[in-house]
């Protein structure tokens, strides 16, 4: 069976198309929603040091840049792995102590999958960052709805802060399956309740496909968006097998 080996950091790196380098979720559409305006106006301004109680930015940093110089590949690239960020985001007293949740290396994998613009599979310093402000503000807005702090928000209040907060454009039936898929019922009257770690899983697929699926719309319609596309096989194997 054939090694797969990761390029070397002295390889020239793959010029990528402009389509590709660009940030789909930096603009508002008639056809995806307004979730950019949500990253922005919310997401963008987060300071995730102090939210951590970090005493400066640079601390923040030197969590990132500790963690990264343990392996010399990383250090190499400068960047993290998903084992790194489950270290960072489990074993940091101060970050762990903040959402009180054992990270999964399976979910530190679709974290650095949703900001890889690179992809090399890796997460340099600025989508770190991006990262953290992220998951702040998803942390801000769950625990704003999860009102007798249990843990979970319920199926009406998840279908709000998808549509109305985030600003995301999805129809019924679609939102059904999404209920299907992150949430669990329980007693009484079988309510559909969901954990922060299930919205932060779907926070970060639903931003991660939709910009996937943009780009694509964007390319077929030359730069303009239809709210359609046709993907080969082997692209959406790709998309979807990332995350």
């Amino acid at each position: 069976m054939p090694q797969f080996t990761y390029p070397t950091p002295s390889a020239p790196p793959q010029q990528m198309p402009l389509y590709v380098q660009q940030q789909y979720h930096e603009q508002p559409s008639q056809h995806y929603g307004t979730y950019s305006t949500y990253y922005l106006n919310n997401v963008m301004k987060v300071n995730a040091w102090q939210a951590y109680n970090f005493s400066h930015p640079s601390d923040l940093e030197m969590v990132f840049t500790q963690e990264m110089q343990k392996n010399p590949e990383n250090n190499a690239r400068q960047a993290l792995q998903a084992e790194d960020l489950m270290n960072v985001l489990n074993k940091t007293s101060s970050i762990r102590n903040f959402y009180r949740l054992n990270w999964s290396r399976e979910m530190c994998s679709i974290m650095i999958a949703m900001l890889d613009r690179s992809q090399d599979g890796f997460m340099q310093w600025s989508e770190f960052l991006e990262l953290q402000q992220c998951l702040v503000a998803w942390y801000q807005v769950f625990c704003q709805h999860d009102v007798d702090r249990s843990g979970f928000i319920d199926a009406n209040e998840l279908i709000r802060v998808i549509r109305h907060l985030f600003g995301y454009q999805i129809q019924p039936q679609t939102l059904e399956t999404i209920l299907k898929r992150y949430s669990r019922v329980v007693p009484p009257n079988s309510r559909c309740i969901i954990a922060f770690d299930d919205f932060v899983a779907l926070s970060v697929r639903l931003r991660a496909y939709t910009d996937a699926f943009r780009k694509r719309d964007s390319l077929m319609h030359g730069g303009a968006e239809a709210g359609n596309c046709t993907f080969g096989y082997d692209d959406f194997l790709r998309c979807v097998l990332c995350l």
